[in-house]
């Protein structure tokens, strides 16, 4: 066993005998004692503290140099290990002494720096990470400031402690050494005291360079570098960089857009379909080489101005929208074909959207919808509703609505009212006077008849009774047009009359019936109830002038005399 090791194990021995182990704690502990313990250090000059690194160099040398002189030639392995072991130690110490020698000699600046770099070969991993080293070096440069001296301070906390704890035991040797006679003892003792002397020297060393690089990091700045000098530094350096790239990157788009916006227009004029689809395509693909363009422009005035910060932080976005597309891009197929103008739907044709018919006026990530029948007609509709759908082409007779508004409709169940306000929401009718308001779908379901636009019909049933039977087709039903005529005259929507027709239609059960149907241009849609009743009015009139009977229903019931019933029954 190596002697210094010899010296090390009696001299913990003899302390833990003498009970320095119950006043200084051993282990994780003895590293962490009260800073009120803790004399202050005084701050001697750089010279000084060079010359007891160099002191502190000087003996480690020495004691490995006598390490290496103690170890026999015929020494077994496991000694040769042991020893090798302590050298390690020792080569630690000497570059960590030497270190700090050089670090408090040049104020921290470090020969590696100034070795040039080898070629290496191509590497795209190596290549990405030296791009983004100047963002990361920046945003380390921001924060080292803080880091170094919480890091600092942990280190002096530490070799404070150390360094108490190595006075203690120094105290506690010069104590033992007094205290016995012995020559072997005192031999022993004193090569201990010499060894944690090295120990504290060492330590000593290390917080006075820690106290150094603490002082330098905790020194005020400069009393004329206040707000107005940081803000002044920042329009001047990034933030002027970070307006020209802006600047570069609107210019160079807004002139492209508008170049790419004059060619578009021009080739949308023209009458051929295939054109035009194909100046939509050209048009997205030019929007994003512009895109591409501007952003290329962007980060050529960065990059000549240095600011590596910036154009890193432009990189890392423009990856993470290239990751987004590259695993979205395959759900987006369908959308991309219709803004291309090559998908289901396309500008210009008819779609069904919501129960309504709407031509496509423009196809983009919100597409233009426009229905002309309709009061604020023109609706978005997100690409993503677009891809769901499936237009086609329309000729100019095909109805965009059923109804306009000022127009007389019809609705199920014998519902007549006057279309007030129709919107992509809603229907108001005036019913009977009042406004009654419906959704577009439940206006849509009762399936309305639009009275105001080609005209409508109204039909009368005339019923006579069976006496009638020999004169109704030769002589009633001539009189009863020539009546409807003569009356018709004095009517307000008589203009608006297109042909009366009267007819028979059908010997019924009880009653010979004649039909009437009145049929009116669309002008009159308004006085749709009033040519019912005055219909009817005309037909009973009708009647009384020439004596015509109107039937009614009757019960007639067949009733047999009382002795035919029982001569009838059996004996």
């Amino acid at each position: 066993m190596p002697l210094r090791a010899v010296f090390t194990l009696l001299g913990f021995l003899f302390l833990a005998l003498h009970g320095v182990a119950a006043d200084t704690p051993v282990g994780p502990q003895a590293v962490q004692p009260s800073m009120a313990r803790t004399s202050p250090i005084p701050t001697p000059s750089v010279g000084e503290r060079l010359l007891g690194i160099l002191a502190s160099i000087e003996t480690a040398e020495a004691e490995r140099a006598a390490m290496k002189a103690s170890l026999p030639a015929d020494a077994s392995e496991s000694e040769v290990a042991e020893v090798q072991g302590d050298l390690n130690r020792i080569e630690r110490r000497l570059g960590e002494l030497r270190a700090s020698f050089a670090d408090l000699a040049t104020g921290g600046a470090a020969v590696e720096q100034l070795e040039p770099q080898q070629a290496k070969p191509f590497n795209w991993q190596a290549e990405l990470e030296e791009i983004l080293m100047p963002l990361l070096e920046g945003v380390k440069r921001m924060t080292e400031r803080p880091r170094t001296i919480e890091r600092l301070r942990g280190e002096r906390e530490i070799y404070q402690a150390r360094l108490a704890m190595a006075d203690r035991a120094i105290a506690r040797i010069e104590q033992t050494q007094a205290q016995t006679d012995s020559e072997a003892v005192q031999e022993v003792i004193k090569a201990l005291e010499q060894d944690w002397q090295s120990h504290r020297a060492d330590i000593a060393s290390r917080l006075q360079l820690i106290e150094t690089q603490l002082n330098r990091l905790l020194a005020p700045e400069d009393e004329g570098a206040g707000i107005t000098e940081i803000v002044r530094e920042f329009l001047a350096g990034r933030g002027l960089n970070i307006v020209l790239a802006a600047g570069t990157f609107a210019l160079t788009y807004a002139v492209l857009a508008g170049i790419g916006g004059v060619v578009g227009q021009r080739l949308q004029r023209r009458e051929a379909a295939k054109i035009r689809r194909l100046a939509k395509a050209g048009g997205i693909v030019f929007r994003a080489f512009s895109v591409l363009l501007a952003l290329f422009g962007a980060m050529a005035v960065l990059s000549v101005r240095g600011d590596w910060l910036i154009l890193g932080l432009l990189i890392l976005f423009l990856l993470g929208v290239a990751l987004t597309l590259r695993s979205s891009l395959p759900r987006f197929i369908g959308e991309i074909r219709i803004l291309l103008n090559m998908g289901g739907v396309r500008e210009g044709e008819r779609v069904v959207y919501n129960g309504i018919p709407w031509q496509i006026k423009s196809l983009n990530f919100f597409s233009a919808l426009h229905n002309p029948l309709l009061r604020g007609g023109t609706i978005r509709v997100p690409i993503e509703e677009m891809a769901r759908l499936q237009s086609r082409q329309y000729v100019k007779e095909e109805p965009w609505f059923p109804s306009r508004e000022d127009d007389f409709v019809m609705l199920e169940g014998e519902v007549f009212g006057k279309v007030l306000l129709q919107t992509p929401e809603l229907v108001e009718l005036q019913v009977a006077g009042a406004t009654k308001t419906y959704p577009i779908a439940d206006y849509l379901g009762q399936r309305p008849r639009n009275l105001s636009l080609d005209g409508f019909a109204v039909p009368v049933t005339v019923s006579l009774d069976y006496r009638h039977q020999a004169e109704i087709l030769s002589v009633i039903v001539h009189q009863l047009r020539t009546h409807l005529e003569e009356r018709l005259e004095d009517q307000v929507f008589r203009g608006h009359l297109k042909d009366l027709v009267v007819e028979f239609n059908e010997a019924a059960s009880s009653s010979l019936n004649i039909i009437v149907v009145a049929i009116f241009g669309g002008a009159a849609a308004g006085h749709y109830w009033p040519i019912r009743r005055f219909l009817q009015r005309a037909a009973v009139e009708a009647c009384n002038r020439y004596g015509w009977a109107i039937p009614f229903d009757q019960l007639t019931v067949h009733l047999q005399p009382a002795g035919a019933s029982q001569s009838a029954a059996p004996s």
